[in-house]
Order: C-alpha cells, then structure tokens, then sequence
C-alpha cells in the first residue's frame, strides 16, 4: 500500500510542476512552490526526485513518448512516406513549437543532454520508420544529426523570445529540406505539403490537443 501511495505522490507532483512550469515557466518556478501545491514535503518532493531539473526531464521524456507513439500512429494510416513523414513532423512541431504547454518544456529542457539524445533518436525512428526502405542506416543518422541542429536552433529562439514565424512555415522548411536530400523533386514536395494542409484541415487538428489517429 506504501508503494501505491508513493507512486501516486510522485504523479501529484509531478501534475503540479506541470502546471506551474506553463503558468510560470521553469526558471521562475521554485521548488518550494511544487511542494506547495502538490500538498506535500520537500523531504517526500526529494524522495522522488533529486532536483527541478529531473522532474523536467521526467515530463518532457512523458512528451516526447507521445510524440515518438504518434509515429507509428501516422505510419499506420499508409500514407506515401514522404506524405506520412511530412505529417508527422508538421505535427510534433505544432506540438513543441505552438502548444501553450509543451512548447515552454521543450524549449526550457533543449540543453539536457539526455532529453537532446532522446528527441535525436525520435528523429532517427521517424526517417526509419518512413524511408528505411530508402536509405541505410548511417545515412538516417547523419540526416537526423542535420534535422537536429536546425531544431536546436529554432528552440534557442524560442527560449529568447525572437521566433516570429509559426510552427508550419518552421516545419515546412525542414520538410523540404529533408525531402530533397532523400532524392524528393520539388513537386513531389508541394504534393506532400498541400496534402498535409488538408489532412490537418481534415481532422481539425490544433495546437490544444495531440493527434488522434
């Protein structure tokens, strides 16, 4: 029973530091006041974990989980790859980019070693899952590594307040880039991006809700 109820402090905590790093944004969030709102002890808040950044990084690991389920979800749909690709991608950037939540974790957790790798490999796993036919897999690492600098630089603008243009121009620009690396004609691409437009358009995607296959 111990057990059960220390699991389901950790999850309390965890709920309120979710909701003061959106209201407040990490930095201005103490610890103390997680414990306060989480109705508990600092002692019982550092049973759980050793530090704010930890529970950062529990939270954006929890984020990136759904985004990496949302791969398999879209492949499941079988779309062209360059079509699923585009989907996905354009959907985990109105995710980090534009959600009124997510997108302050991402952009406060971008200098954490391990959620860095961990959002890497999300990219390896989304060029696999829709272009291993296509390429090998040192080729998919090193477009991954490319994808992933582009991010990081977006995510330093967003931490410094100066990106201006929105979350589809900012994935498009990828996708393109992306897309004729892997041999896609600049056709081929427009297709796939109108397509995306009206797929989004379709399901009524937005940025308050995770896309629901």
């Amino acid at each position: 029973m111990r057990n059960k109820k220390n699991g389901n402090k950790r999850e309390i905590i965890l709920h309120a530091a979710r909701k003061l790093f959106a209201e407040r944004g990490y930095e201005k969030t103490s610890v103390r006041q997680i414990v306060q709102l989480a109705d508990t002890s600092m002692g019982n808040l550092y049973f759980h974990f050793p530090n704010k950044q930890s529970i950062l990084k529990v939270i954006c690991k929890d984020y990136v989980n759904v985004l990496r389920n949302q791969i398999n979800d879209i492949h499941q749909l079988s779309m062209r790859p360059e079509v699923g690709f585009a989907l996905d991608f354009r959907l985990g950037y109105i995710t980090t980019l534009e959600h009124p939540r997510t997108s302050k974790f991402f952009a406060a957790a971008q200098n954490i070693p391990e959620i860095h790798t961990y959002s890497l490999e999300n990219k390896k796993l989304r060029l696999k899952t829709f272009f291993g036919h296509l390429v090998n897999d040192e080729e998919i690492a090193y477009l991954a590594i490319a994808v992933q600098g582009i991010a990081d630089g977006i995510f330093d603008q967003k931490r410094q307040g100066s990106l201006k243009e929105k979350s589809s121009v900012l994935s498009n620009t990828i996708i393109d880039f992306s897309l004729r690396l892997l041999g896609y004609s600049r056709e081929q691409i427009r297709r796939a991006l109108d397509e995306v437009d009206r797929e989004i358009a379709r399901r009524d995607i937005k940025v308050d809700k995770y896309f629901k296959s």
